[in-house]
């Protein structure tokens, strides 16, 4: 086949003849479309032709794998140019030049091998026969532990090889440890490997064994074999050297590793549940990215592997999921395995702290484990001895001076948000002006329970479609200075704190995931200025809530350094909430303080007007033959209390719809009176004046 003058000139300026061009069999290939099919490609790039080809022998000749040399090469995802292309799916091979076949079982001739099939020509063309290498790792199979094929079949045992790699080697890790790995397999086959140490050009660039023999012309010979005599033993394999390639890595085994390296008291501290791997510290379990958990793959994989890849470490983190999975319908907190002595424990019933895991009706205290399943721990360790509180009792003091019922509820609740018992099915809403003392409430809240365990949404972002996923796993929401825009979507937060204080089961939606469904163990606690209007015609949303009332601002007389001074206390509030968690299991509820009932009566005019309408004007009775109204008298009078109100009357039908969830009870119905029917209400009455006035 022909070569262009060019590709002629240039293998001329690399050292070569004619004649060993013309033995060799190099030629060009200039159609695109013939070089994409040698090199098994599904389509040519624009600049693949024109190439050089170089063709392989074996010991009959020309075996039909060729490489190619493009004079334009494409780039790789680092922008450095590919100089040769090898043919898709097939593996490495060796270039063995014309005319060294014969002496490849002859131990007693000497060898040379080099990277590049140009300079295993050169190089054999003036002094002794040489192989070629793809590459300074060209001579391996897929890991360092077996040589190619074709190497192996060569007899090494007493036989000199000289190893001439690119005089760029030393700075170049990567080089020296191929180096050491192809002078280790030599040497364990028989062989005598002597390094030949190449020099830079007088410019300081790096240059290969043809560029030397091109730049030393006629006295290439006597050059060349200078450098052979002065050879040196090559570099030893280091113990980090040892390493085989990742892709001879079993992910089955990895991962048995990293998890085996998690263990404590029996089980892995890694777990993958619901789509999120979880990992057990300072006795919780922590939702970890998937970012993190390949790096300590990679890291794992770095100890053992080299040229570890994007995908042996996805292989070990797919093995991970499987070896290391929780069932989704396991629901936090629940035990793994048994714990000896902790038969019966009911997991809402126990908080966990940094030092171990307390059960509260017992007061047992056991050292923390794995075992236990539960995102929510104290951040902090459990003293079950040390002073009260002072400064934290005296704060309560000035808030409530004498309202002792309203401190137990809030210590009640301090307890309440200690466990994962939703059962009580309320929220707590502490309503005063401001600089009343309710963030700092808050704030030792946060403390005391441990902030990873606290969510801070705002009342608006409930009603997003994310709004639910960042009280997932946390055990405390608290909505600071909790207001309501024109155009926040007040019917969806109404609904989810409904559902989140009832204990249903809510779908969440995660950014990036699949949704999860689960109950919330989060408790709800607001702070405001003013009572939040939530609609609510059914007065079920106020009858969740706990109100505490503030009456003094200390705006003036602030203490700055009052918050530091009851965080220092943390240990001795955690002993008082556990005080109130007793409490409140004695009882067996909450009781309203008496000074919040006059805002429940607020809470519900706003959530349900119509329950206050029928309070002021009506007579709600189960007696249907005593108390019925016609459905208009009722409805005019709804309108007109309305409007004294400052209210917009609602339609008659949404009004119908309002005073039924309020009042299960009524009924609508059309007796015959007079032969016409008229709509009525049965189970409520107008009062006698507003009766006579809208009649």
């Amino acid at each position: 086949m022909k070569l262009l003058d060019h590709h002629r000139e240039g293998l001329r300026a690399r050292g070569l003849t004619d004649a060993t061009i013309e033995a060799a069999g190099i030629f060009s290939e200039t159609n695109k479309d013939k070089l994409a099919a040698a090199l098994n490609w599904k389509r040519a790039s624009k600049t693949i032709a024109p190439a050089i080809g170089i063709p392989f022998h074996g010991p009959d000749g020309v075996n039909g794998y060729v490489r190619y040399r493009p004079d334009i090469p494409r780039l790789d995802r680092n922008d450095k140019p590919i100089k040769y292309e090898s043919r898709r799916g097939e593996p490495n091979r060796v270039y063995f030049p014309p005319g060294t076949f014969d002496c490849l079982q002859n131990a007693a001739q000497e060898l040379a091998l080099v990277e590049g099939e140009f300079k295993s020509l050169a190089l054999t063309q003036e002094l002794l026969p040489t192989l070629g290498l793809v590459g300074v790792y060209g001579w391996k199979a897929k890991d360092h532990q077996r040589l190619l094929p074709e190497l192996e079949k060569i007899a090494w045992s007493g036989r000199t090889v000289y190893i001439v790699f690119d005089s760029d080697y030393a700075t170049n890790e990567n080089v020296v440890t191929a180096l050491a790995w192809l002078a280790k397999h030599l040497t364990d086959r028989g062989a005598k490997p002597r390094f030949v140490r190449l020099p830079d050009k007088p410019d300081g660039s790096k240059q290969g064994i043809d560029d030397f023999i091109a730049a030393k012309g006629t006295d290439a010979k006597r050059e060349v074999r200078a450098l052979l005599d002065a050879a040196e033993d090559p570099p030893a394999v280091k113990p980090e050297q040892l390493r085989e390639p990742a892709s001879a890595a079993d992910p089955a085994k990895e991962a048995a590793a990293i998890l085996a390296a998690e263990q404590k008291d029996g089980v892995s501290k890694l777990r993958y549940w619901r789509d999120t791997f979880e990992h057990w510290r300072a006795g919780r379990y922590v939702e970890v990215k998937s970012s993190e958990i390949a790096a300590r793959v990679v890291q794992h994989l770095n100890r053992v592997y080299t040229h570890v890849g994007t995908t042996v470490v996805s292989n070990v983190v797919l093995q991970l999921k499987g070896q290391s999975l929780l069932a989704g319908d396991v629901t936090a907190p629940a035990w793994l395995t048994r714990v000896d002595g902790c038969e019966g424990w009911r997991t809402a019933d126990l908080f966990v702290a940094r030092n171990g895991i307390l059960y509260l009706p017992t007061k047992r205290f056991i050292p923390p484990t794995p075992r236990l399943f539960t995102p929510a721990a104290l951040d902090f360790d459990y003293e079950p001895k040390g002073p009260e509180p002072a400064h934290w009792l005296k704060f309560l003091s000035q808030l409530w001076p004498d309202d002792a019922d309203s401190v137990l509820t809030l210590q009640q609740w301090f307890g309440l948000c200690l466990v994962a018992d939703t059962r009580h099915q309320k929220m707590l809403l502490i309503v005063g002006p401001k600089r009343s003392g309710k963030g700092t409430v808050a704030r030792v809240l946060r403390a005391v329970v441990g902030a990873w365990n606290c969510a801070g949404p705002t009342m608006a972002s409930l009603a997003t479609n994310f709004g639910l996923w960042p009280l997932w796993g946390k055990t405390v929401a608290i909505i600071s200075d909790a207001r309501l825009s024109g155009r926040t979507d007040q019917a969806v937060i109404t609904e989810r704190l409904l559902s989140i204080t009832g204990e249903d089961a809510l779908t969440i939606d995660r950014k990036h995931q699949e949704p999860v469904t689960d109950k919330l163990l989060t408790r709800l606690l607001i702070l405001t200025n003013e009572l939040p209007r939530l609609g609510d015609s059914s007065g079920a949303l106020s009858g969740r809530m706990l109100i505490l009332r503030l009456v003094r601002s200390f705006y003036g007389e602030e203490d700055i350094g009052l918050t530091d001074r009851l965080l220092a206390e943390r240990a001795g509030i955690l002993r008082w909430a556990i005080q109130g968690w007793h409490s409140l299991r004695e009882v067996g509820y909450f009781v309203q303080p008496a000074s919040g009932l006059d805002l429940h009566e607020q809470m519900d005019e706003l959530a349900s007007p119509v329950m206050s309408f029928a309070g002021e004007r009506c007579i709600v009775d189960a007696d249907e033959l005593l108390h019925r109204v016609s459905c208009q008298s009722l409805y005019t009078a709804w309108c007109a209390w309305s409007i004294a109100k400052g209210l917009k009357p609602t339609s008659d039908a949404t009004f119908g719809r309002d005073l039924t969830a309020a009042f299960p009870q009524i009924r609508r119905f059309r007796p015959r009176e007079n032969d016409c029917r008229i709509w009525t209400y049965a189970g409520i009455g107008l009062l006698a004046n507003e009766a006579e006035e809208f009649a």
